[in-house]
């Protein structure tokens, strides 16, 4: 038997909301209830799947309509909401219900109507940044309109990272221990019930600006992966693994398959560890060529975002540093998004070839500063008027440079790129080649679980590792350092990662000292060819 218990919250969840009231009229309790009630409800695929998007509802003719949507926690900074959660009648009060303030509640300030305030948690959510356009399908199916051309009304720009449409919700969640919990860049799924409202930020304002608003009966904590994804992941196998660094080098890197390993690895890397600090290796291609023609848009980021679900392509040049902000800012109260407050497991591609001569100002070095420590400790300061605070994020950085390093940042690794056919390399999203839609899931799948996985190693294996490299520093004579163990032990880890190993055996130690032979020989090379 169907169950039209989910069919009816979908079509009336206002009257759903005082139907569980009346049989659960606990006022201080209620908020929990809700949201155990209302998750159970939509529990199964089938039951959520039918909730309507956010980005396809008519926001002319839809008022309070139950809705869902992915977000990024833009900003906590708004202050809670005063509520009361008992309306005359004895009716259930708030989630924008009618008479829930005291300007149209009709009660006097007496101790009973006291009795009965509640706060909310308010925050700014917007949509993912950076979510690649099949994400959207995988999740919400064939017929998902893409997260980029919302239907909902777009205020508030500022709070965006990037120039681009965007969505932008105020977000009222009555659970507080559960919104008090959500902090900048969390992602998650909200369910909720869509109205136009004042924007609580703006309040004593003469005129506030109306703005989307959800009323969140529940939320699910979004992966990093945003799509759910398992490791091992019993589809990926070495073959298909050589597949995709083939598909990523002749797509994006001009046929450089070294160089389309490095990215692989680098852009399945997160933090492993705060203290002691193993933060993700970014890396450097050097000798990446300029444009030769009018377009000066690499291809790689397009590629990129073809198998992760959230890519930040990051074109550098003068007027993008010295006039933008690349860390949140505080103005008047209200947090203004930087180009850098990205969700984590973000992969940043960075590009600095847009840049010419010119000179840096205050704002710019500024921007600099803050890539840099995104880079190397995975951290961001959000600026505040009289004080700054340093949150953490974990991101992949893979930085285009035309020199034979970047002439910005210091990244963890280098590798020279070796391009025939530098044409190859820039062009429009439409020139990608993309393989088959099969072929496509297998790779998100792949990098999607190496992004999650965990790596180990056994004692034997441990053991033949360090005395190979008590060996091979006897050999160097000193010029090898433990700095250079934790380094190449990180590689491995990210490659057996991207092999689908749950352990570092001998022969992915194997394969990565033949990785950093060749990057090393890369670079001695160059280096060779810069004295002569």
């Amino acid at each position: 038997m169907v169950n039209a218990e989910p069919y009816d919250a979908i079509a009336d969840a206002s009257r759903a909301l005082d139907d569980l009231y009346a049989a659960n009229p606990d006022v201080e309790n209620f908020p929990v209830k809700v949201s155990a009630h209302f998750s159970a409800m939509f529990a199964s695929p089938d039951a959520f799947s039918e909730i309507p998007s956010i980005h396809v509802i008519n926001p002319a003719t839809t008022d309070r309509q139950l809705v869902k949507g992915r977000f990024m926690i833009q900003d906590t900074s708004p202050s809670p909401e005063m509520y009361l959660a008992r309306r005359s009648g004895g009716r259930c009060g708030g989630w924008g219900l009618g008479g829930d303030t005291f300007e149209d509640s009709g009660y006097d300030l007496s101790e009973e109507t006291r009795s009965y305030l509640r706060e909310n948690t308010v925050l700014w959510a917007i949509q993912l940044p950076n979510e690649s356009d099949w994400v959207a399908t995988e999740i919400d199916g064939l017929n998902a309109v893409r997260s980029n051309d919302p239907h909902v009304p777009e205020t508030h720009p500022h709070k965006f990272p990037t120039s681009e449409r965007h969505l932008g919700v105020q977000v009222k969640i009555y659970d507080t221990a559960q919104g008090d919990a959500l902090k900048s860049t969390d992602l998650v799924t909200f369910v909720g019930i869509y109205t136009m409202e004042p924007f609580t930020v703006e309040l004593d304002s003469v005129e506030p600006t109306v703005v989307p608003t959800l009323h969140v009966l529940f939320f699910n904590a979004l992966p990093t992966t945003v799509v759910p994804r398992q490791f091992p992941e019993p589809s990926a196998t070495d073959a298909l693994r050589e597949e995709l660094i083939a598909w990523i080098a002749d797509e994006g890197l001009g046929g450089d398959k070294h160089a389309a390993e490095w990215v692989l690895l680098s852009s399945i890397a997160r933090v492993q560890s705060r203290n002691p600090p193993l933060m993700s290796p970014s890396l450097t291609i050097s000798k990446f060529p300029p444009a030769p023609s009018a377009c000066k848009t690499p291809k790689l980021p397009t590629v990129l975002s073809q198998i992760f679900p959230m890519v930040n392509a990051l074109p550098l040049s003068l007027n993008t540093l010295n006039t933008s902000h690349f860390a949140p800012e505080s103005k008047d109260e209200d947090l203004h998004s930087g180009r850098l407050q990205l969700p984590r497991g973000t992969v940043c591609v960075v590009t600095e070839g847009g840049v010419t001569e010119g000179s840096l100002v205050e704002r710019g070095l500024t921007n600099i500063r803050a890539l840099q420590d995104a880079i190397s400790s995975q951290t961001l300061d959000y600026v505040f008027p009289f004080s700054r605070f340093s949150f953490q994020t974990d991101m992949a950085f893979v930085i285009l440079s035309e020199g034979r390093k970047s002439a910005f940042f210091q990244t963890h690794n280098t590798v020279p790129l070796r391009c025939e056919t530098p044409e190859q390399l820039y062009g429009p999203p439409e020139l990608v080649q993309l393989p088959s839609p099969e072929k496509l899931v297998a790779f998100r799948r792949l990098v999607g679980g190496a992004k999650i996985g965990t790596v180990g190693v056994d004692d034997d294996v441990a053991e033949h590792i360090q005395e190979d490299f008590v060996k091979e520093r006897k050999a160097a004579e000193g010029k090898i350092t433990s700095e250079d163990l934790i380094h190449r032990m990180t590689t491995a880890r990210l490659l057996a990662l991207s092999m689908h190993r749950p352990t570092i055996t001998l022969d992915v130690w194997e394969r990565v000292r033949q990785l950093e032979e060749t990057r090393r020989a890369r670079i001695e090379t160059l280096g060779e060819r810069s004295k002569t």
